[in-house]
């Protein structure tokens, strides 16, 4: 078991990422734990024009390069254990991996949140291909086109609104025969002239080439099948954070995301949290690269008033 270690953090989002940047420059005695790639879900971005300081249309998995070219740049070593369970000692922590155990002050979860799948083999195919999962970060690429949003809850309703700003039509689909979200959101859905509903149906396949080209829809309550032309599917289902193993140390919310201070603090005054694993009213790149950064420095700040060799 390696002791003394200041801090750990998990995950290597962007938000873990800059964590381990701003760590590094404070002088912490750290390890970041990412058991994937570096970067997360940007792997699923076709490309970025949203975050300042790269070029318009760098493409994600391009972005991602250029975090491990950080990492490196920073003699930060990644280490590519999976973290599974973190225990409470009396004033450290345990961290089991797949492999060891370690112990450390404070934890930084940057551990992010993964998208709800329809659970289509061509939905892994086509996605970054006309399959997005986030209407604001591709909707733009999508102007002049028609798309189709899948969710009945207030996530859905919002991309469906944001995308009527580009795409020539947009069509909710939904399973059931009423959505969910909130009256206001369903009102300015409604409202829209370029917004489709189509109730009472699933998707059971997506096709096309090398793009979408078309969804084949079936009815629930008969089992009718129809085809849907169109240019791009968003999936707005929901979203999980991947929090089960810390989930018994922290307050979450009904949805399992982390509650945290605008410091990055968690309930737990020794664990901080930051990205798409926290609870957060803007889920965008830059976001959580900032928090990212604010998350380390307030471990600094807290380790150093409690331990004087900090």
């Amino acid at each position: 078991m390696k002791k003394d270690l200041d801090l750990i953090i998990v995950g290597a989002g962007i938000a873990g990422v800059n964590a381990a940047v701003y760590a590094k420059r404070s002088g912490l005695n750290f390890k970041i734990f990412e058991s994937g790639s570096v970067g997360g879900q940007l792997f699923y971005m076709e490309r970025i024009d949203n975050y300042l300081g790269i070029k318009l249309g760098t493409k994600g998995r391009d972005l991602a390069k250029s975090l491990t070219e950080s990492l490196s740049g920073l003699d930060i070593s990644l280490d590519g254990q999976r973290v599974d369970k973190i225990k409470q000692q009396k004033y450290l922590f345990e961290v089991l991996t797949d492999k060891s155990k370690y112990e450390s002050k404070a934890i930084i979860v940057a551990t992010g949140s993964s998208f709800k799948r329809l659970g289509l083999k061509s939905e892994t195919r086509f996605s970054g291909k006309g399959v997005s999962y986030c209407a604001v970060c591709d909707g733009f690429f999508f102007k002049g086109k028609d798309v189709a949003v899948v969710g009945g809850g207030n996530t859905a309703v919002e991309e469906a609104l944001y995308l009527s700003n580009f795409a020539k039509s947009v069509t909710l689909i939904h399973r059931r025969d009423k959505l969910r979200a909130l009256e206001y959101l369903q009102k300015s859905l409604y409202e829209k002239n370029n917004i489709n509903i189509i109730y009472n149906h699933t998707i059971k396949e997506i096709v096309g080439d090398h793009k979408v080209k078309s969804l084949i829809l079936e009815e629930t309550t008969k089992g009718n099948k129809k085809d849907l032309v169109l240019d791009g599917l968003f999936v707005a289902i929901g979203a999980s954070p991947n929090t089960e193993f810390c989930q018994e140390l922290v307050s979450i919310d009904k949805n399992g995301f982390i509650i945290t201070d605008d410091k990055m603090k968690t309930s737990n005054n020794s664990i901080w949290a930051c990205g798409d694993c926290r609870r957060r009213p803007l889920r965008q790149l830059i976001t959580a690269a900032s928090e990212g950064a604010i998350a380390s420095i307030e471990v600094y700040k807290c380790l150093r008033q409690n331990y004087l060799s900090v």
